[in-house]
């Protein structure tokens, strides 16, 4: 294990504010970063016992898992050891910003169980959350190793919500072909002030300099062209989503609609009066109901 790596902006106050917005200190002091062996994939842990059961967390969009302190902390001190995971070109991990593929991070998830495989035994689960959840279930499917998935709230690339997101992945699609380095700006579509509101670390997350607003179209494109097993094949992990019933980013009824679509058993559970941002702004809820859960699923 090595200690943080060096925060490297000049701006070190700003860091520094942002950390105590998120109130993220206490449990950063917990925490046991590491590299993945010629991966450069930064990881942190939070070690609860080597017998314990270990969830690996896979953040959001945009985000790394520095941000998700609190919630990993809180999570660990409920029986596991949780081990978040910068996705490639996101927070610490090396990389072109925003630039990966989805074979990439299953490649990385499975690379996180060997390298830890020898000091943790008490087997392993996923928790995903916002796109991470699509990430966790695709890593799911083809890492054996891997006993519970938990999705909070899970897009299927098999199943657009609406015409606007087929047409849009549609567009990204075809477009990666020709343009990959092309570079989105997700502000143009994603509200992220106002995902935010109300919590008061909100405008610092939004002026993080780690943060990824623009994404080349060939990480887009790989996240909604992947196809999903879980549709027609039953794997033997078990499944689960959970939603905010006030998601402002997809509806309730939208993963509703995704476990009647695969054939894959999923438990859904409901988090009352939660939106999408759950992991800061709901913590504890988020905590208990992953908790219980994960101790039913993983023993």
């Amino acid at each position: 294990m090595t200690t943080p790596p060096p925060f490297d902006n000049p701006d070190v106050v700003r860091r520094q504010q942002l950390r105590a917005q998120l109130g993220l200190e206490p449990w950063l002091q917990r925490r046991e970063c590491f590299e993945l062996s010629g991966l450069g994939i930064h990881c942190e842990l939070y070690l609860h016992h080597p017998e314990a059961p270990t969830i690996l967390f896979l953040p959001g969009i945009g985000t790394y898992v520095e941000l998700y302190g609190e919630l990993l902390g809180k999570l660990s001190r409920r029986g596991f050891n949780l081990v978040g995971i910068d996705l490639p070109g996101h927070g610490y991990s090396a990389g072109p910003r925003g630039e990966y593929s989805v074979k990439q991070v299953c490649q990385a998830v499975s690379a996180t169980i060997d390298q830890l495989a020898e000091e943790l035994h008490g087997g392993f689960g996923l928790f995903g959350f916002s796109i991470g959840a699509l990430l966790a279930l695709r890593a799911a499917e083809q890492e054996p190793r891997i006993d519970a998935l938990l999705c909070g709230t899970l897009l299927l690339p098999d199943l657009p919500p609406d015409l606007v997101h087929l047409a849009g992945w549609q567009w990204t699609w075809g477009s990666a072909f020709f343009f990959p380095w092309l570079q989105v700006p997700l502000r143009s579509f994603v509200d992220f002030d106002l995902l935010l509101a109300g919590h008061p670390a909100g405008a610092a997350i939004n002026s993080d300099p780690l943060i990824v607003f623009d994404y080349p179209l060939s990480t887009l494109s790989s996240l909604f062209s992947t196809r999903c097993g879980v549709v027609r094949n039953r794997y033997p992990f078990k499944a689960a989503i959970l939603h905010g019933d006030r998601d402002e980013v997809l509806p309730l009824s939208y993963s509703e609609r995704v476990i009647d679509h695969c054939r894959h058993p999923f438990e859904l559970r409901v988090m009352p009066r939660t939106g999408h941002m759950a992991p800061w702004l709901c913590t504890d809820l988020m905590v208990e109901q992953a908790a219980d859960w994960f101790a039913q699923s993983l023993g």
